[in-house]
């Protein structure tokens, strides 16, 4: 996240908008990065100074990925804003990077993550499948993560939905490791209400390489 004194800034887009074409669309990615997550950002930053103001100026001082880590810790009063807000601001960081221009062929992933995805799934073809119905079943808004899950006696992935702007780092000892928005906001310009359409053309433009480094960094 990119913090300023006590504001977030709206990151910018780690390629051109127009650098996904022709999968997914310059008009949309301006929309949703230009509009909703500029939007999350002030809201965010609106929403950290309600809570500095209201007495827990500590708490409104740690990075967002701590807060929405801890929400339980956040009082009732400030929590619905931070958890959507918040969650917006670093979830749509992370799906932007989760993204790169095409390649003549889709990529998959490789070195220990590649192994991993394997070793759980059978296959990349079958992570791919059950990572598709996922992200295409999460019923209204939201996203569709692959997890690396330290939860248990053994660090293993899974593959998680998640509502509105939740995301699976609420929860202690999950990592996300790659995201796709489900929002329609993320398609609706070019795909209308075709969410199975819009996934589609998403794996042509999908990069593992932020989940290959997350991966090897917590694993």
């Amino acid at each position: 996240s990119e913090r300023k004194g006590d504001e977030y800034a709206l990151p910018a887009l780690p390629f051109d908008y127009d650098a996904l074409e022709p999968h997914l669309d310059e008009a949309t990615l301006r929309v949703h990065h230009g509009g909703h997550h500029a939007g999350y950002t002030a809201k965010l930053n609106a929403a950290l100074k309600a809570l500095a103001d209201g007495g827990h100026a500590e708490l409104a001082g740690e990075p967002i990925e701590a807060l929405l880590a801890k929400l339980d810790a956040i009082p009732e009063k400030y929590r619905a804003a931070i958890t959507n807000s918040g969650g917006g601001y670093v979830n749509h960081t992370f799906f932007w990077h989760s993204m790169s221009a095409p390649a003549a062929e889709p990529r998959k992933p490789s070195g220990a993550l590649g192994a991993a995805i394997d070793a759980t799934f059978g296959s990349f073809d079958e992570f791919k499948a059950q990572f598709t119905t996922a992200a295409a079943t999460v019923f209204g808004s939201g996203w569709a993560w692959l997890v690396l899950d330290k939860t248990g006696d053994a660090p293993k992935l899974t593959i998680e939905p998640s509502v509105n702007q939740l995301t699976p780092a609420n929860t202690p000892g999950k990592i996300p490791l790659l995201t796709i928005d489900v929002w329609e906001h993320a398609y609706y310009l070019k795909f209308t209400k075709n969410r199975p359409d819009y996934i589609a053309a998403w794996w042509n433009v999908v990069d593992f390489k932020q989940a290959e480094r997350l991966y090897d960094e917590n694993k």
